[in-house]
């Protein structure tokens, strides 16, 4: 089952490990403020493949919650 998502979503692709913890972070912290203006959703970060990441907000994440979902893991 897919998860329920609102019209939130961002899809990060980026190739430096350097940026990649400051570009989820800047991203989550734009996620958390929807989250706050959608109440009943919690934020989704999904990992893609290496390098690529969809975040989102979830009715399927309780609220007050950041969960991650890694699709690299077979």
């Amino acid at each position: 089952m897919a998860p329920k998502t609102t019209d939130y979503a961002v899809t990060l692709e980026i190739d430096s490990r350097e940026g990649l913890e400051a570009e989820l972070d800047r991203i989550v912290d734009q996620a958390i403020q929807h989250a706050l203006a959608n109440p009943g959703h919690g934020i989704l970060v999904t990992r893609r493949a290496h390098g690529s990441f969809a975040i989102e907000l979830s009715a399927d994440v309780p609220q007050g919650t950041i969960a991650e979902l890694d699709l690299t893991v077979p």
